[in-house]
């Protein structure tokens, strides 16, 4: 099952560009991450690929 990555960042209050990375549960949809990331714009997919993930790829 897929799983949905998202990612985040912040410039700081002393200007250090902060990142934060959300990997969610299996089995979670787009919309129920914009629910609770109304800012989020990009949503990445990790699909499986034997006992690891692997990006989607697209095309």
């Amino acid at each position: 099952m897929t799983r949905r990555v998202v990612e985040h960042k912040y410039k700081g209050t002393d200007n250090e560009i902060l990142q934060v990375i959300t990997v969610f549960e299996p089995g979670i949809n787009k919309e129920q991450i914009k629910k609770m990331n109304s800012f989020t714009k990009k949503i990445n997919t990790l699909i499986p690929a034997g006992n690891e993930y692997d990006w989607k790829r697209s095309g």
